[in-house]
């Protein structure tokens, strides 16, 4: 029973690591809104809900980030919402570049 405690332990704490090795990636998508930021990020995250359940917004102190995890990778899809006068710059980074979660990308453009 310590073993699967452990295990589950382990598991609870990779979990939590943070979304700093994505954006190492160069960024596949950079623009500009109109909108608050808080309005573009409820936007996207609820149409980021739709592909995958895990999507959520996390608040930090300099943005706010609409996050797609990954069962095996941890972050999938990261979009950076920095707050500006009048309204918001988008930065979205992507674990890995391919046509399959294209359909991320295609939110986070809609939503502008």
């Amino acid at each position: 029973m310590r073993v699967w405690r452990l295990i589950a332990g382990t598991l609870c704490l990779a979990g939590c690591a943070s979304t700093g090795d994505i954006t190492h990636n160069k960024p596949t998508f950079q623009a500009s809104t109109a909108k608050l930021d808080s309005v573009y990020a409820a936007c996207v995250h609820t149409r980021w809900m739709a592909i995958s359940p895990t999507a959520r917004i996390v608040e930090t102190p300099i943005a706010l980030q609409v996050v797609a995890r990954n069962a095996t990778t941890n972050i999938e899809e990261l979009l950076v919402i920095h707050s500006k006068a009048a309204g918001a710059d988008v930065v979205l980074y992507e674990r890995m570049e391919v046509l399959a979660l294209r359909a991320y990308r295609d939110v986070a453009k809609a939503c502008l």
